[in-house]
């Protein structure tokens, strides 16, 4: 260690009011309506959960949770999708789409879910999970698509991921895709 003479000075210091970081006029509003000893940890909290919200905005990596079913084969239809960036949730939407198969409703969910999330995040990596096995083996190429009535919806997702920056589709449990599937649910509750 150098030592020139002049004496170390530790510049980070510890401070509970936030003045140094925050408005005058927000610092009012804070002694208005938080007591002193609360509002560093307030501060810290707000910061904290924004920084994830602005952290979110700022990847270019969505992962997009989707499911689709009918009551009936076919029967009354609907899907759901939930879209999150770095673990947040930015997205999510349903919908119903009549009497269809089941096939063909996990299909328009992912329709739905690819341009809903294209709408706000085009330039974007998208990391797709279906409980479907089925649709994610097809749209990996190891399934062939043989029911005609899939094919038209099948040609149509896979021309709009190509139209992210790249597309992935993993299987998982359907207990890992929860609020996709309470939201084609809520889609087939609404038909009437």
């Amino acid at each position: 260690m150098i030592n020139n003479g002049h004496t170390n000075h530790n510049t980070s210091h510890n401070t509970s009011h936030n003045s140094n970081m925050i408005s005058k006029n927000l610092q009012e509003e804070l002694d208005k309506h938080i007591p002193k000893k609360e509002q560093q940890a307030f501060v810290e909290l707000a910061v904290k959960k924004e920084l994830r919200k602005y952290v979110a905005m700022k990847t270019d990596i969505v992962e997009l949770y989707v499911d689709g079913g009918s009551r009936g084969n076919p029967g009354p239809a609907g899907g759901g999708f939930a879209a999150y960036k770095a673990g947040e949730k930015v997205l999510e939407g349903s919908e119903y789409y009549g009497e269809k198969t089941n096939n063909q409703a996990e299909y328009l969910a992912l329709r739905t879910a690819l341009r809903e999330t294209y709408s706000q995040f085009p330039d974007s990596n998208i990391k797709c999970f279906m409980d479907s096995q089925l649709v994610v083996e097809q749209m990996n190429g190891n399934y062939k698509v043989k029911s005609e009535n899939v094919r038209q919806l099948f040609d149509e997702v896979l021309r709009i991921t190509g139209q992210f920056k790249s597309f992935t589709i993993e299987h998982i449990e359907r207990l890992q895709n929860k609020l996709a599937d309470k939201l084609a649910n809520r889609a087939m509750d609404r038909r009437n």
